[in-house]
């Protein structure tokens, strides 16, 4: 196969991966901010703080429970789809061993912390939860490695709707937080019954674990290290909030985090596609990889830049608008300061990828999250109480250190991505966008400031500047613009199928 032939079929199959995502996580990002919009109001910022300090502790120890599987499956996958079936067996029995495990540990760490009787009960709780996300997970790591999006979509589909249909309704009858960790729980267990049940007609589990794993565990160990690096400095900072401050102040956090945490989908969904491709290409010659590599970078700077700008200038009116400013003002900056991450996360998730997919960097990028965790600690351990006595909001400090930490994790891809992976990289990648954004910027500040147009409507206005001005000064070739047009309709197609249906 010719490279721009072998080009367009990799964009075709991330497109059609990424499409087929995307439609998923509409109905996702519609349920979260569903979900953004009660959950705060009416758990206040004491309770929810505590359901975000459980959240976050869930995710650090629910690592052990992965173990690395997210990457190494659909790496191995990619590459030979005659292990696939070994592989999850292997790894749906060890998730099993290691749930138990983690278990003990957590409820350990809740009593060696101190952390109130209600937080103990929420950990319990979610944890249960992590026991079918283990098992969703692999599922999801295997569906991955053949490229096959539509099964794990389909399940994630049917978790974010119950979960925010129930969820508000247990709000709107007066539940705390403990009865929403109990319909999180439900939902993720009906989320594990909808994928197991298609993943019937693609592979044959058989329940075993194959002896001949431990080798690929072995060589899976910097996956996990860094896996678990990563989710600890991402998410360390309600801990340390939690007890350098208040319940409340990790309340406030965790609103701003929380809208943060919903953009943060767009990159991962992108990482989700194209991970198996550069595991696929990780020997390739021809440079497929490096000009894959390089327009996978240049995407995320397309969508990271814009991103980041109309977070920071609508700060505000989103925290009004899902969580109410009487409670949540003090999350106004905190969101901004999160704003100021997102193009950095953007890159780095797709640097990261490409270091563990294709460079076999996984050691050095492991080395990377363990450094990345000393300086966030660090930078928490000093910023925290600062900003909490200047500025009575420690949520400042923790989202300083958060920017601090990607920044260093982003120069320290950079120095280990290998020579002439950026060869195809040009400087028009970085400058367009800039010049889109220009474009975008402009009219939302002319909108937000000299007229009374509702936030969303000039928001809408500055996207729709921004998507002209990419085409005008010809951000994409011929090649991108057909990919481009064949996603638009295959969506088109799913849509009148559904709406025949």
């Amino acid at each position: 196969m010719n490279e721009p032939a072998e080009q367009l079929s990799i964009g075709k199959s991330v497109a059609q991966n990424v499409s087929v995502m995307f439609g998923a996580q509409v109905v996702t990002w519609g349920s979260s901010f569903l979900l953004l919009y009660f959950l705060p109001r009416y758990l206040g910022p004491e309770d929810f703080g505590r359901l975000y300090l459980a959240l976050s502790i869930k995710m650090i120890l629910g690592l052990l429970i992965d173990f690395g599987g997210n990457y190494l499956i659909p790496k191995e996958v990619a590459r030979s789809e005659k292990k696939g079936a070994a592989i999850l067996s292997s790894y749906l029995m060890l998730r099993i061993v290691l749930w138990i495990l983690s278990i003990g540990l957590i409820l350990l760490i809740s009593k060696l912390l101190g952390y109130s009787q209600h937080v103990h009960l929420l950990i319990l709780i979610l944890i249960i939860a992590k026991l079918w996300e283990g098992g969703t997970s692999a599922f999801s790591a295997y569906f991955q490695g053949i490229e096959k999006m539509k099964y794990p979509s389909m399940g994630t589909i049917v978790e974010k709707l119950f979960v925010a249909f129930f969820a508000v309704g247990a709000l709107l009858l007066g539940a705390d937080s403990i009865g929403v960790a109990v319909v999180i729980t439900a939902g993720a267990l009906l989320n594990l019954i909808v994928i197991y049940w298609f993943s019937r007609r693609v592979v044959r589990v058989s329940y075993t674990f194959d002896p001949k794993v431990f080798s690929l565990l072995r060589s899976g160990m910097p996956f996990f290290l860094f896996s678990l690096f990563s989710v600890i400095y991402y998410r360390i900072d309600a801990v340390m909030l939690a007890s350098l401050t208040s319940e409340e102040v990790t309340g406030w956090y965790g609103g701003a985090f929380r809208f943060f945490d919903i953009v943060m989908v767009l990159p991962l969904l992108y990482k989700t596609a194209i991970f198996p491709v550069f595991s696929k290409l990780w020997d390739n010659k021809a440079g497929v990889l490096e000009d894959t590599v390089g327009q996978s970078l240049r995407l995320m700077i397309v969508f990271g830049i814009p991103t980041a700008l109309a977070i920071f200038l609508f700060s505000e009116q989103i925290i009004q608008f899902f969580m109410g400013l009487e409670a949540y003002a003090p999350s106004v900056i905190v969101l901004q300061i999160f704003a100021l991450s997102i193009p950095i996360i953007f890159v780095d998730i797709i640097l990261g990828s490409a270091l563990m997919g294709a460079a076999n960097k996984q050691r050095a990028w492991a080395i990377v999250g363990l450094f990345a965790i000393f300086i966030n600690i660090f930078a928490n351990y000093l910023l925290i109480p600062y900003t909490q006595i200047m500025y009575e909001n420690g949520g400042i400090g923790a989202a300083i250190a958060t920017l601090f930490t990607e920044l260093f994790v982003m120069g320290a891809a950079f120095y280990l991505l290998p020579k002439g992976y950026l060869q195809t990289f040009r400087s028009s990648y970085v400058f367009k966008p800039v010049m889109a954004s220009v474009f975008m910027v402009t009219p939302i500040l002319l909108f937000l400031h000299f007229t009374g147009l509702y936030w969303i409507l000039t928001l809408i206005i500055g996207g729709v500047s921004y998507i002209t001005a990419l085409f005008f000064i010809k951000t994409f070739n011929t090649e991108e613009l057909v990919l481009i047009k064949s996603m638009i309709d295959s969506n088109k197609e799913k849509f009148i199928y559904f709406i025949k249906k």
